[in-house]
C-alpha cells in the first residue's frame, strides 16, 4: 500500500512540474496556399507597431526578431541601420503600415525579396496578490517584396505565469526571455 502511496505522489508531482514550469503559449499562423517562402533569401525587418503600453517593446521585439531570423538559418537579414536609413529617405520612417507600392519599393531598393512586419499587441507584467509574471503578445507577418502581398502571418502568446512558481515562491522567467522563446515558435512554423 505504501508503494501504491508514493507512485501517486510521484505522479502528482510529476504533473505539478509538468504542468506548472511551463510557461503557457498559444500559436496560430496563416500560410498563402501555393506560397513556399524558401525562395526568399533575404528579409528587411521593418519597424514594429507599439500596440502595448511598455516604449520600447516594439523596438525590443523587432531586435529579437531579426536575432532568431538568424539564429533559425531562416533568411539573411538586411541590416537595421540601412533599413531605417532608406525608411528616411523615402520619409516613410513615422508609418508603420504601408501600401503596397512602397512596399515593393522599400525590397527593391533594399535588396530583398521579402519584408517582416508586425506588431507587439501585449508586452507588461500581470500580478496576482504578491505574485507577477509577465505576458507577451506578437504577431509577424512576411512580405513578398516583389508583389507586396502577405504571405505568411503568425500570432501568439506567451505567459510567464507559472502554478508551481507561484506556489514555491519561484521567480518567473523575464519578459526578454518570453518574448525569445515566443519569437522563435512564431518563425518555426515558417520551416
Amino acid at each position: 500500500m505504501q508503494a501504491k502511496g508514493r507512485i501517486v505522489i510521484i505522479l502528482f508531482l510529476s504533473f505539478l512540474v509538468i504542468s506548472g514550469c511551463a510557461p503557457k503559449q498559444k500559436i496560430d499562423y496563416f500560410l498563402r496556399e501555393g506560397v513556399d517562402p524558401h525562395y526568399i533569401r533575404k528579409v528587411a525587418v521593418l519597424k514594429f507597431e507599439n500596440n502595448s503600453q511598455e516604449s520600447f517593446a516594439a523596438e525590443r521585439v523587432r531586435n529579437i526578431v531579426m536575432t532568431e531570423i538568424l539564429a533559425l538559418g531562416l533568411f539573411d537579414v538586411v541590416d537595421k541601420a540601412l533599413v531605417d536609413m532608406v525608411l528616411e529617405e523615402e520619409a516613410l520612417s513615422d508609418k508603420i503600415l504601408l501600401d503596397k507600392a512602397a512596399l515593393r519599393r522599400l525590397a527593391k531598393k533594399l535588396g530583398s525579396q521579402g519584408l517582416i512586419t508586425g506588431s507587439v499587441d501585449t508586452y507588461e507584467i500581470a500580478r496576482e496578490g504578491t505574485y507577477s509574471y509577465p505576458i507577451i503578445a506578437v504577431t509577424l507577418r512576411l512580405i513578398d517584396g516583389a508583389t507586396g502581398e502577405v504571405i505568411w502571418q503568425a500570432s501568439g502568446n506567451i505567459s510567464g505565469y507559472s502554478t508551481l512558481g507561484r506556489l514555491l515562491g519561484l521567480r518567473p522567467k523575464d519578459p526578454t526571455q518570453l518574448t525569445f522563446e515566443l519569437v522563435r515558435r512564431l518563425l518555426e512554423t515558417l520551416k
